[in-house]
């Protein structure tokens, strides 16, 4: 029996940010909003609009009714009642804020409505005066000329607090509808869960708990909420609390609905085989559903893929390519034309000489912010809303001990060593012993050691909770087929001890194999029965400890149950469940192979293709600075190559974030793993690129 209500956590400790922002700005000004004057205020409002909007809507019908009424007349009637209608609506949210609510609810998101707004208007009113006092600053410093980095800045003024207030106001309804997308895409899984408890026990109430313990937030904690409904008297029947929770869903997945409703029905069934039906027919509802979910996101990956490139890497670098001339062709706010063009025309001659140092300084905090900060922020928060589209699928098994294995103290030692190491390398560019023309990239191995390092750190902090990880995958891909052959065998009269045993021998070499005769050595050398061995008792935890993987400890549990009830039960339930787990871990091999394409072009673009541009981009920038400008720009070498490999550091990360999210939905381990992989490529050929160029410039200079 359950003895609390249940309430929807939110899955992801990252929306914490949110509820301590508005706990920190909000409350105050909440209270306020939340006074009895300011709500009586609001609702008196709302009154009168509602009633001027019906008075000006029997206006309409009197004068529809009317021989030769004006058209002019009923035209202003019209707009007048739609603009009402629109004041109402508006009122209604601000006063009532249902939607808002609900969504709050559904998100975790522990804050009021009043502070959501609250925080939304203090932060658009605080970001907004530091923009214009930093406007202000600007403008006076250059003398009142109005550039490029002053008319950035008054953009900003106008657009990013505008953003903002969007932004925080609706972050509740995004994220809301981020986890609605990934749970109804895990709908498959919570189905198979319900028939699956079905045809042990046709008992829908027995269903719904199975599933609620076995799902992720928040699908589990809407099923909760149904039984306690019923506990609580809410709902006069578990029958009329499934389908309150069927049509709750449903409003955003038909399909899903439908297949509530054939679960639902299953229990009237008279027969077996009607029974049967009614719970295939369900499953079948959703895996199609999911299906043409899966493949309408594979084809819409296209542009979205395309987008990121294109903002998140190409405009960043065209941006890099074409600075020096911004610079020197006059349309900047780096001091008078007269000044740039003297520089540009007598070549030796310092442009830095000839700018005021607050206008160095602005033009260098304006790259930097722009380039490794302001596009890489912008790739990132992209990926994040592409992914929240991405239909959620079977969650990869996380092993207990990533915690420890990143943070071990051998890991950051080996991780600085190798930083260190390769950042050594700048001295040699320094001292000039490479050369003149590469004193100024002692920045490269800098930054080639930062990346390294993180390399290494990431690399072998997650090695073995990605080999453990892996390892539970292949695991959970082999139990269908493993279980369709112990099913088999249980039905033709085997024990399940013998069973086991065969089927460890008929698939030889393979992850389930051992995890079968680890259980057969468990239960001969302990004496326990079967259940205690495996999920452990008062003699101490089962073998299931070694295995976290919610998938193989349910298809466990129904193999036992089904097993208590005799052969039949076995065959009317396991083999079934065999070939909707294929069907299940079909879904998940069906995105992953239409979306290969997108993945394998974007790890190319990151760990290849943008370290080599990013390279030669910086060379261009150098060919273009002692050609044109004399070797002095105000954005200085060092600065422009550190602010490349800073970038390179951080699109890498994005890109991997981007690439795991498509494979797998989001995987910490994965993300780990990749980035330690493959980032040490990335800035190594970012250092040799850049030496090349600059080499190549040395040469054609």
């Amino acid at each position: 029996m359950i003895s609390s209500e249940p309430s929807v956590e939110a899955p992801e400790k990252v929306a914490q940010w949110y509820v301590r922002l508005c706990r920190t700005l909000g409350t105050g000004y909440a209270r306020k909003l939340s006074s009895e004057e300011v709500q009586k205020a609001r609702t008196d409002k709302l009154e009168q609009a509602r009633t001027e909007l019906r008075t000006t809507e029997d206006d309409l019908a009197r004068t529809e009714l009317l021989e030769g009424s004006h058209a002019s007349e009923m035209r202003t009637l019209k707009k007048r009642a739609l603009s009402l209608k629109k004041k109402v609506d508006y009122l209604d949210k601000i006063v009532n804020q249902t939607a808002l609510k609900r969504e709050l609810f559904f998100s975790g998101l522990d804050v009021t409505p009043n502070e959501v707004y609250a925080t939304a208007l203090i932060s658009t009113i605080l970001v907004a005066v530091a923009l214009l006092v930093v406007l202000a600053v600007v403008v006076v410093l250059s003398d009142f000329i109005i550039g490029i980095f002053s008319v950035i800045l008054a953009v900003s003024v106008i657009s990013v607090p505008f953003l903002l207030y969007i932004y925080l106001y609706n972050y509740p309804f995004w994220l809301s509808n981020r986890l609605r997308i990934q749970a109804l895409g895990r709908a498959p899984e919570t189905v198979y869960y319900m028939v699956m408890s079905m045809r042990l026990n046709p008992s829908l109430d027995i269903a719904v708990r199975y599933a609620s313990e076995n799902v992720d937030e928040p699908l589990a904690g809407s099923l909760k909420k149904v039984l306690w409904d019923v506990h609580t008297k809410v709902r006069s029947s578990i029958e009329d609390a499934f389908m309150a929770f069927a049509d709750e869903w449903g409003h955003w997945n038909e399909d899903f609905k439908r297949a509530m409703y054939s679960i639902r029905m299953a229990p009237m069934e008279r027969t077996e085989e009607g029974l049967s039906k009614s719970l295939e027919k369900g499953l079948e509802t959703i895996l199609s559903s999911t299906r043409q979910k899966i493949e309408e996101f594979a084809t819409a990956m296209q542009s979205p893929t395309t987008v990121l490139f294109a903002f998140g890497i190409l405009l960043p670098m065209i941006i890099g390519a074409m600075l020096p001339l911004i610079f020197l062709a006059n349309i900047g706010s780096f001091g008078s034309p007269t000044t740039l063009a003297a520089a540009g025309n007598q070549g030796a001659v310092s442009t830095q000489q000839q700018i005021p140092g607050y206008e160095i300084l602005a033009v260098n905090f304006g790259f930097v912010l722009l380039i490794g900060a302001l596009f890489p922020l912008m790739a990132y928060v992209y990926s994040s809303q592409v992914l929240s589209k991405r239909p959620g699928t079977i969650k990869p098994p996380q092993p207990k001990e990533i915690q420890e294995s990143s943070s071990s103290s051998f890991v950051l030692g080996v991780s600085l060593l190798v930083g260190v190491g390769v950042g050594a390398g700048a001295y040699p560019f320094y001292a000039g012993w490479l050369g003149a023309v590469f004193v100024p990239l002692f920045v490269l191995p800098i930054v080639a050691g930062i990346g390294c390092g993180l390399s290494v750190y990431y690399f072998l902090g997650s090695r073995d909770s990605y080999t453990a990880m892996r390892s539970l995958q292949r695991l959970e891909n082999e139990i269908p087929d493993a279980l369709f052959q112990v099913g088999n065998r249980i039905t033709e009269g085997m024990s399940l001890e013998r069973a086991l045993e065969r089927t460890a021998d008929s698939m030889s070499g393979t992850e389930v194999a051992v995890f079968f005769k680890r259980i057969i050595h468990a239960m001969r050398v302990t004496g326990l029965p079967p259940e205690q061995a495996i999920f452990g008792g008062p003699k101490g935890p089962g073998l299931i400890e070694l295995y976290p993987s919610r998938l193989i400890r349910v298809s466990l549990k129904a193999l036992l149950d089904a097993y208590s009830k005799g052969p039949e039960a076995v065959g009317r339930t396991v083999v079934p469940m065999a070939d909707y787990l294929n069907q299940i871990r079909q879904v998940d091999r069906t995105l992953a192979n239409a979306l290969k394409p997108t993945t394998a072009m974007m790890k190319a673009t990151a760990f290849a293709l943008s370290p080599m541009i990013l390279g030669m981009t910086g060379a261009l920038y150098l060919l273009l600075s002692n050609t044109i400008a004399g070797g002095s720009l105000s954005v200085s070498i060092p600065v422009f190559f550190t602010v490349l490999g800073v970038f390179l550091i951080e699109m890498v990360a994005v890109i991997a974030y981007f690439t795991i999210g498509v494979e797998s939905g989001g995987d910490a381990i994965s993300l780990r793993m990749m980035v330690g992989k493959y980032l040490w490529v990335a800035v190594t050929v970012f250092l040799f690129a850049s030496a090349l160029g600059v080499y190549v410039v040395s040469v054609i200079g």
